[in-house]
């Protein structure tokens, strides 16, 4: 039986307009009547994610920042700040990037140096989460989860490889779609989240289901027998997840995969 179903939400629970799908406040009351715990998994900031989910703040469990922070009933149970000297070196290595800009993410919100990046960030991804821009981000005075490169080349190949050669110690490197590479705490990732969550609310690996699309949803995958990549996501998250969705996040594949193995099935494969 499963008690814990975890999602990511870009490219995974929305679609590529950042919609909820419309059966989704019908799954969560379905779910909630079976004793489901339902948990976001994403590596948004949780100011940002929560006002998307208003309505359902005291109902669902909330694992922000890729698994650096937990917030249940509207409350962090759960975080993982950066220190100040990593962040020093992560923002001074991050200057040097082309075309890419450092950004830190805190309890108070996120921010940015340079105006050009505000300007193209607030085009691509617009938010509901206080974006500052600062003169230094390292005169910045707030809990910090992690470091993004906002990058316009492309994180994977661009950001990613910088970082990786750069070899600093005590950070956990992921890729998070085209545009950004998280740089949190070594030892957070989605899938000790996941973990942390099944210690506190004792639940089972074989009582997880997750659903995830791009790199940083690989440790997610391995942290519930139930775990489906997503039709549409990165071949690394197919290759490593032991189910597929029929559908894709624009056929709303979370909840229809929900109402078929979860919510209509008499038994789970």
């Amino acid at each position: 039986m499963v008690k814990l179903i975890a999602t990511d939400m870009d490219g995974t629970l929305l679609n590529s307009n950042h919609e909820i799908p419309k059966d989704f406040k019908d799954t969560i009351r379905a779910l909630k009547e079976k004793d489901v715990m339902f948990a976001i998994s994403t590596g948004r900031n949780y100011l940002d994610i929560s006002y998307q989910f208003d309505d359902y703040k005291k109902e669902l469990l909330f694992i922000c920042e890729n698994g650096t922070g937990i917030y249940y009933k509207d409350e962090c149970i759960y975080s993982k700040f950066l220190e100040k000297d990593t962040i020093k070196q992560l923002v001074e290595l991050g200057r040097e990037v082309e075309n890419a800009y450092p950004m830190l993410c805190g309890t108070k919100g996120l921010y940015l140096e340079d105006e050009e990046a505000l300007k193209q960030l607030n085009i691509l991804f617009p938010m509901n989460v206080p974006v500052t821009k600062v003169d230094s981000l390292l005169d910045v005075e707030d809990g910090i989860f992690k470091v993004n490169m906002f990058d316009l080349t492309d994180a994977e190949t661009n950001s990613y490889e910088i970082f990786k050669n750069a070899n600093i110690e005590g950070v956990t490197l992921t890729p998070s779609g085209r545009y950004w590479l998280d740089i949190s705490s070594f030892g957070t990732n989605k899938g000790l989240a996941i973990k942390k969550v099944q210690d506190m609310f004792d639940i089972d690996y074989k009582e997880t289901m997750v659903f995830g699309d791009h790199l940083n949803d690989l440790e997610m995958m391995k942290s519930a027998y139930y775990s489906y990549a997503m039709k549409n996501g990165h071949e690394d998250v197919k290759e490593i997840a032991n189910f597929e969705t029929k559908y894709t996040n624009e056929e709303c594949g979370v909840t229809k995969t929900i109402k078929e193995e979860v919510l209509q099935a008499k038994e789970l494969a």
